[in-house]
């Protein structure tokens, strides 16, 4: 089956992408969903631009406005125009009453199927699955309610996940940031045929989130461990 990766950059989106590649899947293109007010200071597209590059797959960018509901139908029909027979996501729950199973209903009536493989699982259970597949990825993105500056390009890695599922049980914020609690970006796994450097940024903060603005950044071989 051909399929396209509603992809965000980040871990849950890149570990989607590993288990449907393993299980044979032809993935075409890594798709991001623009819109108007899409945080890319949480999402930034110049990384994504390495991402893909890095996994050889090509990068769409699909521009999505109000009604979403209506505009997501559309993007998504350019997507089967091209010959698009899945659409994968990194979702394990529902988030919100409102969207609800939001790829699912901007599909519906559509001849498009929407796979998730991570859907309904425990969250505690994806980040350790998400470090033991060999997947690296930084915080970019953080809610100020529940972390600190030291958080801002730490590497997800066994101690920061230990960390992460602390700060769950004190706070109650999703262990994955399902909610929104922080953004991570992967720089390296194993389906990259490259690594990313991310060299040189700052930490800035808009509101209440505080982020990491990238200045410099490259594919870079991959270490052998």
């Amino acid at each position: 089956m051909k399929v396209a990766i509603s992809w965000s950059g980040g871990i849950e989106s890149a570990l989607a992408c590993h288990k449907v590649m393993k299980e044979g899947y032809n993935v075409a293109y890594l798709v991001v969903f623009v819109a108007d007010t899409w945080p890319s200071f949480c999402h930034p597209l110049p990384i994504m631009e390495l991402q893909a590059k890095a996994l050889g797959i090509p990068l769409l960018k699909l521009r999505v406005k109000e009604p979403y509901e209506k505009s997501y139908r559309e993007a998504i029909s350019k997507l089967i125009e091209k010959g698009i027979e899945g659409i994968v996501t990194g979702d394990i729950y529902v988030v919100d009453d409102l969207h609800g199973r939001w790829m699912d209903k901007v599909t519906e009536g559509l001849d498009i199927s929407v796979i998730m493989p991570l859907w309904d699982q425990d969250t505690r259970k994806v980040l350790d699955e998400e470090v033991s597949a060999g997947f690296r990825s930084i915080f970019t993105c953080l809610g100020g309610q529940w972390f600190t500056e030291e958080w801002l390009g730490r590497e997800l890695n066994k101690t920061s996940v230990n960390d992460l599922k602390a700060l769950a049980k004190e706070t109650g914020m999703d262990p994955c940031g399902e909610n929104g609690e922080y953004h991570t970006m992967t720089i390296d796994g194993p389906t990259f045929k490259e690594a990313i450097e991310i060299s040189k940024f700052s930490k800035e903060k808009r509101n209440d989130r505080l982020f990491i603005k990238i200045s410099e950044s490259y594919l870079k071989p991959k270490t052998l461990h």
